[in-house]
């Protein structure tokens, strides 16, 4: 049996492709388009505890709402269905997967990780692209979700190569290709599909590792801003060890100032945290403010009163020096 035969036997076990329940209601309602907050409302209101976890997700500060939301379908109408949708299938998913117990690997970390690229997918695709900030969360979110379900099969395997990616500060992905033939986010489509969670999400996940940058239009796509999301500091990261990759993208793809990210990374950090304590994960242990600062600490010309000569600079610092 090859590598990948092994690998496509362990993830189309239909014990790891059992969704709960509320992610297959959600999943069925979703392929007809004509279903609206009255379809959608009846099978979350029917469990109380998905439906008080629900309006706790919508009257939480992360939305910022003045007033309480008390029902499901006034969530659903207010919040938007693809919102609420897209929160009970992450929700649900997340909630499947185990928690392998080694050396440097963390769910809770790696759940941070997820939410973090999550938020500021959803972030520079409102700033920047005509595209659904909903469906970019949700690709982001899941990029890395086959991660726990290797790690509880080849557990010995993982040990070293999460080790490794830290201490040589080399993407995980490279090391899996090395050792196993095959990655993660390869694993991940093939549990996307297996999940019914459709091509788009799927295909998200399949290219999150990818170094090819910006569709063939020249317009960043969904997959473009999953690619520049993976490039974020993880959070077992002491330092960005890609931040020179990540500045590169970011401007090829949007053309923006560098100086824009720190008000993105700033935005990011807050709604990172609100839906961390919402999802009792915590704080993130470094924001990724923190990380930009220390990069901008070692710009030599951080100093400049010229905000045009110090964005000049500043980008010619990060894309040709760094």
């Amino acid at each position: 049996m090859s590598d990948h035969d092994e690998l496509m036997t362990y993830l189309t076990n239909s014990r790891l492709c059992a969704l709960p329940q509320s992610a297959s209601e959600m999943i069925e309602l979703s392929k007809d388009p004509s279903n609206g907050p009255k379809e959608y409302a009846e099978p979350i209101s029917a469990d109380m505890g998905l439906a008080s976890q629900v309006l706790r997700f919508v009257n939480s500060s992360f939305f910022g709402f003045r007033f309480k939301i008390t029902s499901v379908p006034m969530a659903l109408t207010l919040v938007s269905v693809r919102t609420v949708r897209n929160f009970v299938l992450w929700n649900g998913l997340f909630a499947i997967l185990p928690n392998p117990r080694f050396g440097p690997f963390s769910t809770k970390k790696l759940f941070l990780d997820s939410l973090r690229r999550a938020v500021f997918a959803r972030t520079v695709a409102k700033l920047y692209t005509p595209i659904d900030g909903d469906e970019a969360f949700f690709c982001a979110m899941l990029q890395d979700i086959a991660i726990p379900i290797l790690a509880q099969k080849w557990k010995s395997e993982y040990t070293a190569m999460i080790h490794q990616s830290t201490t040589r500060q080399v993407r995980l992905s490279t090391l899996e290709r090395e050792k196993m033939n095959w990655d993660h986010s390869i694993a991940g489509g093939i549990l996307a599909i297996g999940w019914n969670l459709g091509d788009t999400v799927a295909n998200g996940i399949v290219k999150h590792t990818d170094t090819v940058i910006v569709s063939p239009t020249g317009l960043p796509s969904l997959d473009d801003i999953v690619v520049l999301s993976a490039l974020l500091p993880k959070m077992r990261d002491e330092n960005w060890h890609e931040a020179k990759t990540f500045v590169e993208v970011f401007h090829r793809m949007f053309g923006a100032k560098l100086t824009d990210l720190n008000s993105i990374f700033s935005n990011t950090d807050t709604d990172t945290d609100k839906l961390a304590a919402l999802i009792n994960l915590g704080r993130i242990p470094k924001k990724l403010s923190d990380y930009w600062q220390e990069k901008l600490d070692q710009f030599p010309g951080n100093e400049t009163e010229d905000v045009s000569a110090f964005e000049e600079a500043l980008e010619e610092y990060f894309i040709t020096v760094c």
